[in-house]
């Protein structure tokens, strides 16, 4: 229960960084296009806002899926179906989910009146929200018990969920500009002063 309790928390946090961030892009948006001026509001204040809304949104949305895919794998390794070094160590019952050991109330397919279930292709089931935030948030692509690749295409078919997926995409992308930035940047410089160039 716990797990399930982690897992809205940081599902919750992914969430409102997704709007922060979009809030603070439509704030700049509207100082761009001059919306500011019809408030008697001087646009670069409104500018400021922006960026520092989309930036913090942005901001806690990588500190929020780092601290999540941490929790995520240490969460399955304590379950015990499988050792942090990712070895199995029990079977797993048909009727429970891995991700937080709990029971299934309803099959694979079926509109469950608190929370639906979800089948992977390898034929593990858990709950819809377990395995949304082990994808999503926890950002493992496997079955949380088998490791078989997990085909996010399948398991998301409703349009209005892709943006998820593509928020999450790009924390990782931000995430990798910011770990290699100043090393891209520094190369950048040298090739700069090698050729001469100010």
């Amino acid at each position: 229960m716990l797990s399930r309790l982690v897992y809205k928390w940081f599902y919750f946090i992914y969430k409102l960084t997704y709007v922060l961030g979009i809030v603070g892009y439509f704030i700049m948006v509207a100082a761009f296009f001059g919306i500011s001026v019809v408030f008697n509001v001087n646009p670069a204040i409104w500018m400021d806002y922006g960026l520092m809304v989309m930036y913090y949104g942005l901001y806690f949305g990588v500190l929020g899926q780092d601290i999540a895919e941490i929790c995520a794998s240490k969460m399955a390794a304590h379950l015990g179906y499988y050792t942090p070094q990712g070895m199995p160590t029990r079977n797993l019952d048909k009727n429970i989910c891995a991700v937080c050991g709990n029971k299934l109330l309803v099959n694979a397919g079926e509109e469950g009146i608190i929370e639906s279930t979800f089948q992977l292709t390898c034929d593990h089931t858990f709950h819809e929200f377990c395995i949304r935030g082990w994808c999503i948030v926890g950002k493992k692509q496997t079955c949380p018990y088998c490791k078989e690749k997990v085909d996010l295409k399948r398991m998301f078919r409703n349009p209005w969920e892709k943006p998820h997926v593509l928020y999450g995409q790009l924390l990782d992308w931000l995430r990798w500009f910011v770990a290699w930035g100043p090393i891209i940047m520094s190369i950048i410089q040298f090739i700069n002063y090698i050729l001469g160039l100010k």
